[in-house]
């Protein structure tokens, strides 16, 4: 195996024998230079067809973080049938890590659907308040019981069951028909393989889903979007075009909640390519 690119200290980007890219964790792989060839001992873990999008991703997530994610997942395989993708790994310590963040910030985000998603999702609810047990014991933070919610919904979306592959392809016309909205508004083209766009899809994913289930956000956020409207006038009117057409698509009423949060990642992401151009 030989390592082509180093991700941090500890992951690497491989190709193997067969010329398949693979992604390593091991103690020490990202100190030497590569190319170079790789002793199977080094590796601890492999990750195989991971998206590319994600390999930023992970510079961005603390090793602890990761640690956990893989062990969330190891233990959502040892109790769920489904096959479930390599991706979640990456894509849930992200969110982690920016549940973290919000948490040390006193930032919480009302998520009224834990009811709900217990009684939808069982055994992915069980995965999901193991995930804050490992986060309590190994990083000594309390996260609140809703995001056990959360956690549920990103093992769920990960289950690779012929139904879910269908909802995804489905999810990703939705997200690209979004993203030529922001592109024709503001005259732009987005990058769709930076962290930047990666992270505004994953949003995207999740609020097509609470669209799709009538469960979107709710919340007292009418100060914060007016704020934000007044501030980023173009951005609010394009968020407007593309809740018609989401409302359409989906069939729903996107909510003030939701409309706030679309504000903020795509001023993220229009940010992102004026920095670009």
């Amino acid at each position: 195996m030989k390592v082509i690119k180093n991700i941090n200290n500890n992951v690497s980007l491989c190709l193997t024998d067969s010329g398949i890219e693979v992604i390593a964790l091991g103690k020490g792989l990202g100190f030497k230079k590569p190319p170079y060839e790789l002793e199977l001992c080094q590796v601890e873990r492999t990750f195989y067809d991971v998206d590319e999008t994600y390999i930023n991703m992970i510079k961005e997530i603390p090793e602890k973080v990761l640690d956990i994610s893989i062990r969330v997942i190891d233990y959502a395989r040892g109790l769920i049938n489904a096959p479930i993708n390599s991706n979640v790994v990456f894509t849930l310590a992200d969110h982690i890590n920016f549940a973290i963040v919000r948490s040390e910030k006193n930032m919480a985000i009302k998520l009224p659907i834990l009811y709900d998603v217990k009684c939808l999702m069982e055994t992915e609810v069980k995965v999901g308040f193991k995930a804050l047990e490992f986060i309590k014991a190994e990083l000594k933070i309390y996260l609140p019981e809703e995001e056990a919610a959360s956690i549920a919904l990103h093992i769920a979306n990960a289950e690779c069951t012929e139904e879910n592959q269908v909802k995804e392809k489905n999810d990703e016309k939705i997200i690209e028909n979004v993203t030529k909205i922001i592109e024709d508004y503001f005259e732009i083209s987005i990058d769709r393989s930076n962290f930047t766009y990666s992270r505004f899809t994953m949003h995207m994913r999740y609020l097509i889903r609470r669209g799709k289930e009538n469960k979107l956000l709710q919340g007292d956020n009418g100060a914060l979007l007016n704020s934000l409207s007044a501030s980023l006038g173009e951005i609010e009117k394009c968020v407007h075009e593309i809740i018609q057409y989401l409302n359409r698509i989906l069939n729903c009423k996107i909510t003030t909640e939701e409309r706030t949060y679309l504000i903020i990642y795509i001023n993220r992401l229009c940010i992102r390519e004026e920095d670009h151009v």
